[in-house]
């Protein structure tokens, strides 16, 4: 039985001076307008918390930085965070957005390598979110290789936690038609939202 849920908002904020914590993760469009990824990160996860509490989860909810918090910690130190509950009663989810040449654009989900069971988080989750970015015609970024959804990588978060763990990519901050979306608190909101349910529904399947 899950009773743990561990969310990991990656990399750092924007501090009270306004400067942001991390090297890189970052993006500035022509307009001059910033995109930093961390602080995206924050804005979705810190809903998918506000989720769990307004619905009176029986489930612990912690997270590996506060959404308040722009301190960007180290990737061991988020691992530990996790690895302090029993395996077969939590999970790991840790939000980024991606970015390349502000070109790529869509949605994906990674987990580590092989069969494992992230590999049912990842598929519930991105099963949540599919209708609405289909909605939006947005790219689902998958790679069906082996029969689901999500992509395999070696990312230390996935690698060294013990419990099941998965990794989502929301969309491209350096797109300037994707971060437009991200930027939107109504996005935001709704994918947050599915991102939840995702969450919950592998959470009531096992």
């Amino acid at each position: 039985m899950i009773k743990n849920i561990i969310l990991d908002f990656g990399h750092g904020g924007l501090d009270k001076k306004g400067k942001y914590t991390t090297r890189g993760k970052k993006h500035k469009f022509p307009n001059g307008e910033w995109a930093y990824e961390g602080v995206l990160n924050r804005q979705i996860g810190g809903m998918i918390q506000a989720y769990f509490r307004a619905h009176g989860t029986r489930y612990n909810v912690v997270t590996t930085v506060g959404a308040d918090d722009s301190r960007d910690l180290s990737l061991g130190y988020r691992v530990r965070v996790a690895n302090k509950f029993k395996p077969s009663e939590t999970i790991f989810i840790s939000i980024h957005c991606n970015a390349f040449n502000s070109k790529a654009r869509g949605f994906e989900i990674f987990t580590s390598r092989g069969t494992t069971k992230s590999d049912a988080i990842a598929e519930s989750i991105a099963n949540s979110i599919e209708p609405y970015y289909k909605e939006l015609k947005l790219r689902l970024r998958y790679n069906f290789s082996d029969g689901d959804k999500d992509k395999e990588a070696d990312f230390y978060v996935l690698r060294k936690t013990r419990c099941p763990a998965v990794l989502l990519e929301c969309l491209f901050f350096d797109n300037r038609e994707d971060f437009d979306n991200l930027k939107n608190p109504e996005f935001q909101k709704e994918l947050s939202w599915r991102i939840y349910q995702g969450i919950q529904s592998y959470i009531e399947k096992n």
